[in-house]
């Protein structure tokens, strides 16, 4: 029998501020009870740190170098601007399957031609450009690619403005203002108060339609999928008054790695520093970030609490993860993600309820948002062969059956916003190797130095470690077909052919 499935995820969230995978004071009691009914991954990583190659990993199985959002869309160094409709797309998989398939939340795999043509930002610095998609009008919306539910072009930065939203107040008489407002360090991190209630929020509309959708697809006798992605805890950190005020008096911790004066790290780094040099001074922020965390998980203990009102919850396949993590001021003040490859921004949360709850149960295998694809397709009854393309379904290793699994796992990135930069990420074991094309390498030693302080890259005692890692992305790029193995085989591998 066919489950339903319900896909949560959010965006920009560490995974240490859930208890599943850390000790920070953050407070999540919805997701930590789910966690305990799930399977949950210990060692999930994204295809990529920036949100549109995350998410078009997420629609079509694919690393961006494949897919060809290799950056956010309507960013230099982008080669596809509006995820492309094929019949490998999750939706159109699902559909064919017989699932209903729905959506709301943020989208960024697309803004549709018209409301590009709109976009302030994109017509203040990137007017004069005649994307190819003008002329093909390819508009990659959720409603356009199969889904039922909500278009949300672009970004969204919150998606406080969208039309959908203000109709959403309009229609309960609710006010909507954000005080307190924060002005972040290096344009990032802006943080407000949400002083009209939790009703008001963003969070609560997308939960709003959320349970519309699913109540529509009840009526139907065919299973559903559903896809509910919130814009946060990504900034701005606009949070309810009620979920930041048990933060108010509690003191946060520094992060271990939040002071950093280790050498050879990455001069690229430096695009990403904030202006602030005190803990004190991003603590507030840390509090706002961590409000927005236990108000989505609040949300998410709604959408759970209407799965069991309406006796879904035990035919329903619970997936939760995040498109990445955060930096929120580690190694000397880094904020966002993107051209660095620390865990914090890297390494995502992911569990995964069965239809038919179990008890907790940890796994240690390396898994992608290439993997979450394949294994939601697996649920539907997709055959191996139509669900796996860079990746594979995680449903064997829950289900304890016996295959061969990668040993290692790749995160790659090819620069944010006008930045080009080309790296690559692998880990095998405890051991992080890092190629920065262009800028020094990074190696760590994650069993012995979980926050990524010594890089070990030149260190005589680890060179023989060095040429093994480079060696097994080497031959990680061959089997992948990453083009980038041209340059790489230049810089670090000279005098070695396929």
């Amino acid at each position: 029998m066919q489950p339903n499935i319900l896909f949560i995820l959010t965006d920009q969230q560490r995974k240490d501020t859930l208890s599943a995978y850390g000790n920070l004071p953050c407070t999540t009691p919805h997701l930590d009870k789910l966690s305990e009914e799930s399977y949950i991954f210990e060692n999930a990583y994204t295809t990529c740190p920036i949100c549109t190659p995350a998410r078009a990993s997420l629609q079509t199985g694919l690393y961006p170098m494949h897919h060809g959002m290799l950056t956010n869309s309507y960013n230099y160094g982008n080669m596809v601007q509006e995820l492309a409709d094929t019949p490998e797309l999750l939706s159109r998989q699902l559909v064919k399957m017989g699932y209903q398939v729905g959506y709301t939340g943020k989208w960024h795999l697309g803004s549709g031609v018209d409301n590009v043509k709109q976009d302030a930002y994109i017509q203040k610095y990137m007017g004069d450009i005649q994307f190819a998609e003008f002329g093909l009008r390819n508009d990659a919306l959720p409603t356009t690619v199969g889904y039922t539910g909500d278009d949300f072009p672009g970004h969204g930065f919150g998606g406080h403005y969208y039309p959908q939203f203000q109709e959403y107040l309009a229609e309960n008489n609710l006010d909507f203002k954000i005080e307190q407002i924060i002005n972040g360090f290096y344009q990032q991190h802006q943080a407000g108060i949400v002083t009209t209630g939790v009703e008001t929020t963003i969070e609560s509309f997308l939960v709003h339609r959320t349970k519309m959708i699913l109540s529509e697809f009840q009526k139907e006798q065919a299973p559903w999928y559903f896809q509910l992605n919130f814009w946060g805890p990504h900034e701005p950190y606009f949070v309810p008054q009620e979920f930041l005020e048990p933060y108010k008096d509690v003191a946060i911790p520094a992060w271990e790695n939040f002071e950093d004066k280790g050498v050879l790290k990455p001069r690229i780094h430096d695009v990403k520093r904030g202006d602030f040099t005190t803990w004190e001074e991003i603590e507030p922020v840390v509090k706002h970030y961590f409000a927005g965390v236990s108000h989505i998980d609040y949300q998410i203990g709604e959408v759970i609490r209407y799965l069991k009102d309406n006796d879904l919850y035990d035919d329903t396949v619970i997936i939760f993860s995040a498109d990445h993590g955060e930096s929120l001021g580690i190694h000397d003040g880094l904020c966002d993600k993107a051209i660095f490859m620390y865990d914090e921004t890297v390494s995502i949360p992911l569990f995964v309820k069965p239809a038919k709850s179990q008890t907790r149960q940890e796994l240690t295998e390396f898994v992608t948002s290439c993997d979450i694809y394949s294994t939601i397709l697996d649920y539907a009854g997709v055959s191996e062969a139509q669900r796996e393309r860079d990746g594979q379904s995680m449903r064997p290793l829950m289900e304890n059956v016996h295959l061969v699994w990668p040993e290692t796992v790749v995160t790659e990135c090819s620069g944010i916003g006008s930045i080009l930069f080309s790296q690559r990420m692998i880990r095998k074991k405890d051991i992080k190797y890092v190629f920065n094309c262009g800028d020094v390498d990074e190696l760590y030693d994650l069993a012995s130095d979980p926050y990524e302080m010594d890089n070990k890259i030149e260190q005589e005692a680890y060179q023989s470690i060095v040429q093994e890692m480079r060696q097994a992305l080497y031959n990680w790029m061959i089997e992948n077909n990453d083009n980038l193995i041209f340059e790489y085989q230049a810089l670090r591998m000279r005098g070695v052919r396929p």
